[in-house]
């Protein structure tokens, strides 16, 4: 696994194209914050063809980000999968290879949860349902009547 998202277009005219790729995160330009890290290598798997104008790439990418938990604030690690991605171009947009970080880059991180619970069932969640279960009484707009 080299790490490589170019594809070579020449290649393609003749042959599919296998892509097996284990790339760092700073490959791909994901940076990482107090509360996002990537704390893996992204793995991605799929194939490369042509078609009479374009460009077509099928990807499953799997990568794990540590994130906090929306109850406790702790850090875990979370797997996330994305399956079936796929990349179209048309070849008059491509000179003579196509790098397709970009498009990864852009489906991690619309991926990345924006609510995440640590162990799928957090134990401080129990203190707060006091807090989430509680009916709201305040109906500010009920005497407003429809003209």
């Amino acid at each position: 696994m080299s790490g490589r998202t170019e594809i070579n277009i020449e290649f393609l005219k003749n042959n599919s194209m296998s892509i097996n790729e284990k790339i760092e995160a700073e490959a791909l330009e994901l940076i990482n914050e107090k509360d996002l890290i990537f704390t893996k290598p992204i793995l991605i798997e799929g194939k490369a063809y042509l078609t009479e104008d374009t460009l077509i790439i099928n990807l499953d990418i799997k990568f794990y980000v540590s994130l906090p938990c929306s109850f406790c604030n702790e850090l875990f690690e979370k797997e996330i999968i994305i399956k079936n991605f796929y990349i179209t171009e048309k070849l008059s947009n491509i000179d003579n290879s196509y790098d397709f970080k970009q498009e990864v880059r852009n489906a991690c991180f619309l991926e990345i949860p924006s609510y995440v619970e640590c162990k799928d069932k957090c134990s401080k969640r129990q203190s707060l349902n006091n807090f989430l279960n509680q009916k709201n009484q305040n109906f500010p707009f009920a005497n407003l009547k429809e003209k």
